[in-house]
């Protein structure tokens, strides 16, 4: 059991407690944490790991998984993370939930769907972000190994999002290397559209995977989880194929998305 999986049964059994004590704490539940306990707002489990507010939709559901996590082992392998999955298909229910984007990813455990993200392609770019995630460890709240870039990248990539922006030579998209992080990915996006930053990150994974090759995109990432930084690993298997400004002190340091 990782320490971040101890931390979200403990966080998980906090609320619950915090339930049971009445009404009042009930309602205090930040909305962002409400995803850990659904039952208690209104997202029946209709099978392991899977909670939604319409049960009937479940088959439904259920497909979309199975081609999100055929998509997603096509890139890493035998799949090693088990995420929860909160699907709401009434804005409602997203609404007790206080979720606003399509889907969100919490670490490696829990996914929650919209209703604006009922489609193979969403669930397949969160199903890459609970992947890329199954290794996480405190450490990598301060400094997470994987570059925000190639966290969304990758997810936007493997997910064939066809509403991004991608530009045609991939020096185009080098600005958004600066995204080291959640915070420095915000910011980047600020007074862009959204399909630029996911565009751009998406271009310089596709271009990875294009130069490496499949087995070569999934080396890089066990390479990283073993503890080599990503830049170096980067750096490492493109040599002297690593296109100009790549890598070097200026470099993403690593993140997770969402």
């Amino acid at each position: 059991m990782t320490a971040l999986r101890l931390a979200w049964i403990l966080l998980r059994s906090a609320l619950m407690a915090a339930a049971a004590a009445g009404a009042l704490a009930f309602a205090a539940v930040p909305m962002p944490l409400r995803a850990f306990t659904p039952g208690l707002f209104g997202l029946p489990q209709v099978a392991p790991n899977l909670h939604i507010d319409v049960p009937a939709e479940a088959p439904r559901v259920r497909a979309m998984i199975a081609a999100a996590e055929a998509r997603t082992s096509a890139v890493f392998g035998p799949l090693r993370a088990d995420p929860a999955w909160v699907v709401c298909t009434a804005q409602a229910c997203a609404d007790r939930l206080g979720l606003r984007p399509n889907g969100m990813t919490y670490a490696a455990h829990v996914i929650v769907i919209g209703p604006g993200g009922l489609s193979e392609m969403v669930f397949t770019h969160e199903r890459v972000h609970a992947e890329l995630h199954r290794s996480l460890s405190p450490r990598d709240l301060l400094g997470p190994r994987f570059p925000a870039w190639f966290d969304e990248g990758l997810a936007a990539h493997v997910s064939g999002d066809s509403r991004l922006f991608r530009p045609a030579d991939p020096r185009a998209a080098d600005w958004i290397r600066a995204a080291e992080d959640f915070f420095s990915w915000r910011r980047l996006r600020e007074g862009r559209d959204w399909r630029d930053s996911y565009g751009a990150a998406a271009t310089l994974v596709a271009e990875i995977e294009g130069r490496l090759g499949a087995d070569g995109l999934r080396a890089l990432i066990e390479t990283v989880e073993a503890g080599t930084p990503f830049d170096a690993a980067l750096a490492g298997a493109m040599g002297s194929d690593a296109p100009a400004g790549a890598m070097g002190s200026d470099a993403p340091a690593g993140a997770m998305g969402d």
